[in-house]
């Protein structure tokens, strides 16, 4: 298993670099990312390269038996390069340059930009191609959202073009007659940049700018965020064929889990495997273990295959201020929460502290002082695991019976036109996430695109803008034996971001047998009571008043005008059934509602009862079952397991109740083995 840091040794005098080196070869490290973010130093002016430094950097740490990752450093280009094309700033929603001075400080639809970038990844993948411990590639980092500059405009209209082929077809989808927006010609479109009715009405659910003013065209806004991932995605190709040109060693890019300013189901189609950057403290929040656990298992489905780790947090960290010091046992906690949802490559960010730039405070495994401490000595014991339990995480497979399915063509609508002030797609679907997981069940989050003949339960939460080929795919999954979960706002729009005409929900009405009288937007504050053989609970956001058209009732408000009218129903439909949830749930509600639809499919929970704070996973690997348990809590947890097991670190026999330290982790094989994975 590749274990390894995030390792910048142009940050250092050279004279470290040994010392560095055999200290990560003692904490068991093989493997280092470098040089994503030198360009500079690679290219100091242009057409002048120096790989030299980088060769006796790569050649000091393979003297310690480390491996190498390189990245392109496409994310950073130097000074010289962005004066002489200051064009190829990006533009923000206000039409203002961004200018020099942090990152990402380029537009990926900059022909000549990319012409720059072609080279640059041309040129090391020339130079390293047949380095043999150079391992994989990384294109750029971390790419982000929207740039609005005249190139992405000129980009954009040639997009539409290809896409609608005719004018008169744009302004049909779009609905152009709307205000008088009616496009004569290609040249008249525009992108969503700040216009006349932003000043006054914002998106109420945004809070603050993201991407761009909502008040436009929701079929220019939706197609626009298509764009700009379809123009990404064209950008990182450029850079894997310069490499793949020169080498056959594998690509990839770190994502960022639950970021969705671009499709990560398109970006991840070029890449050999996926891998992603997780920090679940920081400076700008905290994450829930469920919040991670789903990052993961959405990285795991984008290609539906395991994945790397390529920065993982080791230390507080943040830009101006700082998140809380992970705690004794956390890194290593978070290492096999990383591993139990499909990763099988864990490299930390990063080796250590910088002390310069805006990343001062970005702690990693050593502090400023370069000196090993309390989090240098987790990560040697989480490297000398690793080495013992390698054969039995790489190439695992995560068992599940429970697919939840994310859009961004939805997150994009949605956050464009929320409905609700307090509504959000991905909080949405985390609520359902949250909701399986805390019953100790296994679930994968993935397209819409999947296959979903494994599953037992497929849940499709908000699912707004849907195509014929979608609902077809959902009716076949149904028929078949399947179970559908839909919830409110499914079905209103076409694939274009236009309301339908069909009564809602629109190409799933016959599939769930329900159709919409009317709804509720719940505001200021006030709820409406829910109830079922499940229990009851609240509604805070929206309520669908719902008539019957085949399907059975098992929920009702309590309370407001449509008190008594369905909330929740099911559907038997061929062999399977489609529930839809009319409504939000409070999170206890939440919880009861799946735990029944759980018992009903026949979903048995991992654990015999549910532990606050513990997750538990279950996976398999070359015919082995194993069990991997992780205690969020500062606090010893106790759970019951639901059968025999063997502790993959000591050999014990495990069964019934069983501690877990802080922070603590066990690894559980099924039934009784002498096999080893070392």
């Amino acid at each position: 298993m590749y274990f390894g840091v995030d390792y910048y040794p142009e940050h250092w005098p050279k004279e470290r670099w040994p010392q560095d080196a055999k200290m990560m070869k003692e904490a068991h490290i093989n493997v280092v990312r470098l040089a994503e973010f030198a360009w500079a130093k690679m290219e100091p002016e242009e057409g002048r390269y120096d790989f030299a430094w980088l060769d006796e950097a790569i050649e000091v740490l393979t003297a310690e038996g480390i491996q190498i990752i390189l990245g392109t450093p496409t994310a950073a280009p130097p000074k010289w390069l962005m004066d002489l094309y200051p064009d190829a700033y990006p533009s923000d929603v206000f039409g203002l340059t961004k200018g020099f001075g942090t990152r990402r400080h380029y537009c990926p639809n900059h022909k000549v930009y990319r012409d720059y970038s072609r080279t640059i990844a041309h040129r090391m993948a020339e130079h390293f191609k047949d380095h043999p411990h150079v391992i994989a590639w990384q294109i750029d980092n971390e790419f982000g959202g929207p740039c609005y500059c005249h190139s992405c405009l000129k980009a954009f209209r040639l997009w539409l073009r290809n896409r609608y082929k005719d004018i008169g077809n744009l302004n049909r989808e779009w609905g152009t007659v709307f205000w008088s927006q009616t496009y004569r010609d290609w040249e008249e479109v525009i992108v969503p940049t700040y216009s006349a009715s932003d000043g006054f009405s914002q998106n109420a659910a945004s809070g603050v700018f993201v991407s761009a003013p909502y008040n436009h065209n929701p079929g220019l806004v939706l197609d626009y965020f298509r764009f700009y991932t379809d123009a990404v995605t064209e950008y990182q190709r450029i850079q894997i064929d310069e490499i793949r040109a020169c080498t056959d060693k594998p690509i990839t890019h770190n994502l960022m889990g639950h970021y969705s300013e671009l499709d990560y189901f398109k970006l991840g189609k070029d890449l050999d495997f996926i891998c992603w950057d997780n920090y679940p403290n920081n400076m700008w929040g905290k994450s829930s273990w469920s919040n991670v656990s789903m990052a993961h298992d959405l990285m795991r489905g984008i290609k539906n295959q395991n994945f790397w780790m390529m920065e993982e947090q080791s230390g507080p960290c943040g830009w101006q201020m700082l998140g809380d010091t992970p705690e004794p046992g956390q890194v290593r906690l978070w290492t096999y929460q990383a591993i139990a949802h499909g990763a099988e490559a864990m490299v930390y960010f990063r080796w250590r502290a910088c002390t310069v730039g805006i990343e001062q405070y970005w702690y990693g495994i050593l502090d400023h002082d370069g000196i090993g401490r309390r989090r240098y000595r987790e990560i040697q014991q989480i490297g000398a695991e690793m080495e013992q339990l390698s054969q039995l995480f790489v190439g695992s497979e995560n068992v599940s019976s429970v697919a939840l399915i994310k859009s961004y063509d939805n997150f994009w609508s949605h956050r464009g036109q929320p409905h609700n002030v307090k509504f959000q797609y991905n909080g949405l679907l985390s609520d359902y996430y949250q909701a399986v997981a805390a019953h100790h069940v296994n679930l994968d989050v993935t397209a819409v695109e999947s296959d979903f003949s494994s599953y037992k339960l497929v849940m499709m939460p908000a699912f707004n803008l849907v195509t014929e080929e979608i609902a077809d795919k959902c009716k076949a999954y149904v028929e078949g034996g399947g179970t559908l979960l839909l919830t409110f706002r499914s079905g209103t729009k076409t694939w274009s971001n236009r309301m339908t005409e069909l009564t809602v929900p629109g190409l799933f009405r016959e599939l769930a047998g329900v159709e919409l009288e009317e709804f509720d937007s719940l505001n200021n504050g006030r709820t409406v009571l829910v109830q079922g053989d499940f229990g009851q609970g609240t509604a805070s956001i929206w309520c669908d008043v719902l008539t019957l058209t085949g399907a059975q009732v098992l929920a009702t408000y309590g309370s407001h005008f449509y008190k008594g009218q369905p909330a929740i129903t099911v559907n038997n439909y061929g062999k399977g059934r489609v529930i839809y949830v009319g409504c939000d749930l409070d999170e206890k509600a939440m919880e009861l509602l799946m735990k029944q639809i759980l018992q009903e499919e026949g979903i048995a929970p991992l654990l015999q009862e549910k532990t606050d704070g513990v997750e538990a996973v279950a996976k398999m690997n070359d015919g082995v079952s194993y069990l991997m348990l992780l205690n969020h809590l500062g606090q010893q947890a106790i759970t019951r397991l639901d059968g025999a097991y063997t502790d993959a670190f000591t050999g014990a026999a495990m069964e019934e109740n069983v501690n877990i330290p802080p922070y603590g982790v066990r690894v559980l094989i099924k039934g009784e083995t002498r096999r080893s994975f070392t």
